[in-house]
């Protein structure tokens, strides 16, 4: 008896950075890097040409920023407070204050396209937890580190989905959108360290007891 299977198309995913869509790092991505500053941002004549093969293609096309830029460390997250401060920015405790640029030129190249070919924003936040002789770390590890860790690291993956329709267009009301978003992820943050705390001290606990009964 014949049966018959139907055809799954996994989306392709494509990452906006550098000035560039790209799907695999290459020289061109380094040397756009190199040449960059972290508030980069294509004026508006080149942002239908650089989504232009994302938005002729017939295949369902993902689109990857973001707008940290870098990564958190103590030392990045220091000097942003202080930046923070200076310029009157919200402060944040476990997150790099956001880039609009990117996000910018992605909603408005995507704004007068109609019907609308994205419906829906994924909004990803990633927290890392390694735990080594009773004590937590939330630094977020290297790609190395991902691969010769002798400590199991935990990756917690909160995704939210939010309309498209529903962000702003205009660059300041956009700005403080992503704003926004980034208070909430922060206090997300914030509570799932708390959580994994508390895991440990149970965990810990909980050692103590069975070698007690024992």
């Amino acid at each position: 008896m014949a049966s018959s299977t139907s055809e799954i198309t996994l989306p392709v995913v494509n990452f906006f950075s550098w000035f560039l869509v790209w799907r695999v790092p290459t020289i061109k991505i380094l040397l756009h890097m190199l040449k960059c500053d972290e508030n980069w941002e294509i004026d508006q004549k080149s942002v239908d040409f650089v989504f232009s093969r994302l938005l002729k293609s017939k295949n369902s096309q993902w689109i990857v920023l973001f707008p940290e830029v870098n990564i958190w460390t103590r030392e990045g997250a220091g000097l942003q407070r202080q930046l923070s401060e200076k310029y009157f920015l919200p402060q944040f405790t476990h997150l790099l204050y956001p880039r609009f640029s990117g996000f910018f030129n992605v909603i408005t190249a995507l704004a007068d396209i109609k019907p609308q070919p994205y419906s829906n924003l994924y909004d990803i936040t990633i927290l890392y937890v390694r735990e080594d002789s009773q004590q937590i770390s939330f630094r977020p590890p290297t790609l190395l580190e991902f691969f010769s860790s002798k400590v199991p690291i935990t990756v917690t993956v909160n995704v939210k989905i939010r309309s498209v329709n529903r962000v702003p267009q205009k660059r300041h009301k956009l700005e403080r959108y992503l704003e926004h978003l980034w208070r909430n992820k922060d206090k997300l943050i914030a509570q799932l360290k708390v959580e994994n705390d508390v895991e440990v001290i149970n965990s810990s606990l909980k050692c103590i007891n069975d070698v007690n009964d024992v």
